[in-house]
């Protein structure tokens, strides 16, 4: 069995490309078993799932989900649950109405501060893709305000920045229990430099069902500190490339693999998730923005 990378990304939210294109990067890193996370977008699943049969890739159903409490974003990975879930493709179609909103906000904000950008200009970035802050920063860097998109995160749009706007406040324990529900595996994604030991504790209370090991955030240190945090908490192992942009990610694709023990135990949970017996008739109203 070849790698394994359970967090990717393609046009379809916030990378530069297409899945077909992804997939053959990947098999060229020995990548045989792969997870596209995008953020907040399951439609694209099944078309994904056929495509990578054509490369002879195993490919476990992924998104990014978001998550945000104390004044804080948190990225919950869901990996192997059912892609046509009524309660989880509900859940994301009226997320992203939430998002277009949020990103009305911010351009605003920005036009407030002398930058003009609008709407149309960010959706057409995005491409019919769930908005998100790279969509907005890269417009403004091509509108000359920044030299590049991350000129435009360190100035304007990092957490609590003069252009940020927090995401609608949605709980661990129910994006959590939003994946649950569709049988699938709840990792927290990336925790080094974004997490306090006591909120990583909270997450383990809310339910998570395992963590990111493997990713190009953590050093050597931080992945034996999380390991070691995952055997504490008999949490499951995952990680990966974080793929987004070619031209700085390509170097990540191979080196942050899921052994193929951790694989195997992940889906093992799903398969335990999905055996669970779950009231679904009462998440609409635990999910409802109303």
């Amino acid at each position: 069995m070849g790698k394994a990378d359970f967090h990717t990304h393609t046009f379809h939210s916030d990378g530069l490309l297409s899945p077909n294109a992804l997939f053959i990067k990947a098999k060229s890193y020995g990548i045989s078993t792969i997870a596209i996370t995008d953020h907040d977008t399951i439609e694209h699943i099944p078309t994904q799932m056929e495509l990578a049969k054509q490369y002879d890739l195993q490919f476990i159903p992924g998104c990014e989900v978001s998550a945000y409490q104390g004044g804080k974003d948190y990225h919950i990975v869901a990996l192997n649950f059912v892609v046509d879930d009524p309660f989880f493709v509900e859940y994301f179609q009226n997320y992203n109405v939430e998002r277009l909103k949020r990103a009305e906000v911010i351009i605003r904000k920005f036009n407030n501060l002398g930058i003009n950008i609008t709407l149309e200009d960010i959706l057409k970035e995005a491409n019919n893709a769930p908005i998100v802050r790279p969509h907005i920063a890269r417009v403004v860097a091509k509108k000359g305000y920044a030299k590049d998109a991350r000129e435009v995160f360190s100035r304007f749009l990092y957490d609590n920045g003069p252009a940020y706007q927090p995401k609608i406040t949605f709980p661990v324990k129910k994006a959590v229990d939003l994946i649950h529900t569709a049988g699938g595996v709840a990792i927290l994604a990336h925790p080094a430099n974004f997490y306090t030991n006591q909120e990583l504790e909270r997450c383990v209370k809310d339910g998570i069902d395992g963590i990111e090991v493997y990713h190009p955030l953590h050093s050597g240190e931080h992945s034996k500190f999380y390991l070691e945090f995952a055997k504490k908490h008999n949490l499951l192992v995952s990680g990966g490339s974080d793929f987004h942009n070619p031209e700085t990610d390509e170097k990540n694709l191979g080196r942050y693999s899921v052994t193929n023990l951790e694989v195997e135990l992940i889906l093992e949970k799903s398969k335990k998730n999905r055996s669970k017996p779950i009231f679904k008739h009462i998440w609409s109203k635990l999910f409802s923005f109303l």
